[in-house]
């Protein structure tokens, strides 16, 4: 289970990691247009989900986290 957890976020992750820069680059072209707003939304929706799934990953990943931390293989 614990590996299906973490398989997902590291899913979600890569989704919004790309979504991202794409959502912010339409917001940056369409700057004052009536869709730009709705992008806008779009793009700090992503952003939070990015957040609260990179804390997921910290939070499954731990243990391999403090062994790179610590120097340790």
């Amino acid at each position: 289970m614990e590996k299906t957890k973490r398989k997902a976020v590291a899913l979600i992750l890569l989704a919004t990691f790309i979504m991202l820069p794409v959502s912010g680059a339409y917001v940056h072209v369409t700057h004052g247009t009536a869709n730009s707003h709705k992008w806008l939304h779009i793009h700090v929706l992503f952003g939070v989900i990015f957040m609260v799934a990179g804390i997921f990953h910290i939070v499954y990943n731990r243990k391999v986290l403090k062994h790179y931390l610590k120097g340790k293989k």
